[in-house]
């Protein structure tokens, strides 16, 4: 596709996705569907930038693809929602169209695993760096709809599944360390770094149970639970000896690190949310063994504007506004 003008890749790119059934797709001047009767429509946009979200010489443009819609996908999940149509917009090098397409072919792979169609987008000419959009639209059931603003004193605050699994990958590409590099668990965390798997199905069972605040884990556990805080106008206490670290990442960089990586690194994709005590036995079979649910810890009480006390060893070791923050 070296060369191609517009239409002809998007003409290219579009080869790869399955057509939408029920409206408008790629090709017109918009894309257009019926929503379901009853059904909240649920819309999110993420984008990645080229020497800040990824570098071309780690992730494979397949991997690239999978995880600009899988980002997206996670909003959703958190949100308790089922995905639908993705608008995807790239600005590229003219030189780099053959690139993006095959950015196409694991962007649909995924796409198909969870039902979701790209109906549109945009592609435009840039003398760089690579940025790569998504904007998607789902449905959440009225009634349903996980927010970040609903955590109430008492409740426990709680993880789908291990976490920190992504930010050791990142960290093992950064430092470059071949002994570790040349490890079989290096392989499990470089692929939880470039194929996030977005907790859909959790989501939506959270949601089925009418509970109302959840947030997926894109900057880091502890800064989650602040925008929960804030959100909510509560403390939370985050206990980091219960965080339910990833195997891998503790073989590879020690307990210790391994934590570390967890509290602040980000990009798991799993759900933090929060539950009555009472009814976590009802949460745990809601969810199933694959997002077995792990308490990290607690609502306090009621905090205008929100805060976080991380705790070790039953002692607060930070508070305030912990975590990654993205500005």
């Amino acid at each position: 596709m070296s060369g191609a003008g517009e239409f002809e890749l998007i003409a290219a790119l579009a080869s790869h996705l399955d057509p939408a059934a029920d409206g408008l797709g790629i090709g017109d001047d918009a894309a257009a569907w019926l929503v379901s009767p009853g059904a909240l429509v649920v819309a999110t946009t993420d984008m990645l930038v080229e020497g800040i979200h990824f570098r071309l010489d780690w992730t494979s443009p397949r991997d690239l693809g999978w995880k600009s819609l899988a980002v997206n996908l996670s909003d959703l999940a958190a949100m308790g929602a089922t995905p639908g149509r993705a608008l995807v917009s790239v600005a590229l090098l003219p030189s780099q169209a053959a690139l993006v397409e095959e950015m196409y072919e694991g962007l649909s792979e995924l796409a198909r695993i969870t039902g979701t169609h790209v109906v549109g987008g945009d592609t435009v000419r840039t003398s760089g760096p690579l940025v790569v959009n998504v904007a998607l639209i789902g449905e959440a059931e009225p009634g349903r709809l996980l927010r970040r603003d609903g955590a109430a004193p008492g409740d426990l605050l709680v993880l789908t599944g291990p976490v920190g699994a992504s930010a050791a990958g990142l960290a093992l590409l950064l430092e470059g360390d071949r002994e570790r590099l040349s490890r079989p668990e290096a392989a499990t965390l470089l692929a939880a770094h470039n194929r996030p798997r977005p907790r859909l199905a959790a989501g939506r069972a959270i949601a089925s149970l009418g509970l109302g605040c959840a947030i997926d884990i894109s900057d880091g556990v502890a800064s989650e639970a602040w925008h929960l805080a804030r959100a909510s106008g509560v403390a939370i206490g985050l206990d980091i000896d219960r965080l339910p670290l990833d195997p891998a990442a503790v073989a590879l960089f020690g307990e210790r690190r391994a934590r570390e990586l967890a509290v602040s690194g980000g990009e798991d994709y799993q759900l933090l949310f929060t539950a009555p005590e009472g009814r976590l036995g009802e949460v745990a079979a809601a969810l199933g063994e694959e997002d077995r649910p792990t308490v990290v810890g607690r609502v306090m009480g009621r905090h205008p504007g929100g805060n976080v006390e991380l705790l070790a060893a039953g002692v607060v070791v930070e508070s305030g506004r912990p975590g990654y923050v993205a500005f």
